[in-house]
């Protein structure tokens, strides 16, 4: 009887102890009030209305010829580092409805947005992730982050988004699988506030800190890590203006003597100059860097590469000028392939080596938003690529 006693106090301690953790597990769950005393207006015209049915915020859309901003906001008083994020969100147009976190300042946080269109299901690029570094968005620079999703245009759209260290899971829409996976999330910051960013109408916010839902918080691994054809180290000038309708030539290159620094690739074999100098520049003018590697090659030869850049590109080897080009994004017409981002399949060219050491200076020239360089060799027999 005892033992009965015994193991029916300890069912009911094991209960109650549950009971006191789901109800403290739902007391982390933060509902946040749409109203104007919880948010302050950043940018452009933000309006606290009713939508549909629910307490929302407007972030209207701007004006980019009139120099009006885009509607956004930050929540005050909050500070994100992991969990989940759920909201409802009707976009307003086919570009925005931005949802911003891990916000350290202006210029740096992640960003997870919406560009919704018909058959929208069936669009590559329906709903974006990309990272703001030194204020630029680089959404040209990782088109891997983005894919096709239900959405409906000018009606409610729940979306939840589980952050845990380096990924995201985002689900659309009741989506029992995650509509779009991020291995790797790109900012540069571990946590920060909460921004809407439109145009888009906003409700029902609710946050609930460090329920990752078993989301492992280290990255995904980087395929291409063990790959040894990718050039991964570099030397980096400092910036300077181009003037419009010059191009680089060899004589421009920085001597030794110049602020040369070390600039290592990241995953996928990206070479980021974005993550040093953002935009450096007012977006009318052009600005333009230098990157320089030491390639040995045992013999004379030529060997294939491809490449990946932002959004021209000068290649010299030992002096001389072997390739140049352009991936623009306006006109359409000027975009290399996928829709103007930077990938391998952007372009390629033969590089004439000598026997021993060979000098490749490569300038790359941007007023747009990222820009960086991919460079992989199809076999690297013979060939020595510079060390760390």
């Amino acid at each position: 009887m005892r033992n009965s006693i015994a193991s029916l106090s300890q069912i009911l301690i094991c209960f109650a102890s549950f009971t006191v953790s789901a109800s403290a597990h739902a007391a982390e769950q933060i509902k946040v009030p749409m109203t104007n005393d919880r948010w302050t207006t950043t940018a452009g015209k933000v309006d606290f209305v009713e939508f549909k049915g629910k307490p929302s915020i407007e972030l209207k859309a701007g004006n980019y010829a009139q120099h009006v901003p885009t509607g956004a906001a930050v929540l005050k008083d909050l500070t994100f580092r992991n969990g989940t994020i759920e909201y409802d969100v009707a976009a307003t147009s086919d570009m925005g409805a931005g949802f911003v976190f891990r916000r350290a300042d202006k210029d740096n946080y992640e960003m997870f947005y919406l560009r919704p269109r018909p058959k929208c299901q069936e669009a590559p690029d329906c709903v974006q992730y990309a990272p703001e570094t030194h204020g630029v968005l680089l959404w040209d620079v990782f088109p891997q982050y983005q894919g096709p999703a239900p959405l409906r245009m000018d009606e409610w759209n729940h979306i939840k988004l589980v952050v845990s260290g380096k990924r995201m899971h985002v689900y659309v829409n009741g989506a029992a699988e995650p509509t779009l996976k991020i291995g790797r999330l790109e900012g540069d910051a571990s946590e920060g506030g909460l921004m809407l960013e439109g145009p888009g109408i906003f409700a029902n916010l609710v946050v609930t800190p460090d329920a990752v839902e078993g989301l492992p918080s280290e990255p995904e691994s980087d395929a291409t890590m063990s790959d040894d054809r990718y050039v991964r180290h570099w030397k980096l000038s400092p910036f300077a203006k181009l003037e419009a309708g010059q191009m680089p030539t060899f004589a421009d290159l920085p001597k030794v003597s110049a602020a040369w620094t070390s600039l290592d690739a990241e995953r996928g074999g990206l070479v980021n100059a974005s993550r040093i100098y953002g935009l450096p520049l007012a977006r009318a003018d052009r600005a333009v860097v230098w990157l320089k590697t030491n390639i040995h090659s045992e013999s004379t030869q030529e060997k294939h590469v491809t490449l990946g850049w932002l959004r021209e590109i000068v290649v010299f080897v030992n002096g001389q000028l072997v390739f140049a080009d352009k991936n623009l994004y306006q006109p359409p017409a000027a975009r290399k392939t996928p829709d103007g981002r930077l990938s391998l399949e952007n372009g390629s060219l033969m590089l004439p080596l000598k026997a021993g050491d060979n000098e490749v200076a490569v300038a790359i020239v941007n007023n747009f938003y990222g820009w960086g360089l991919q460079m992989h060799f199809d076999d690297v027999k013979g060939l020595t690529l510079a060390a760390q």
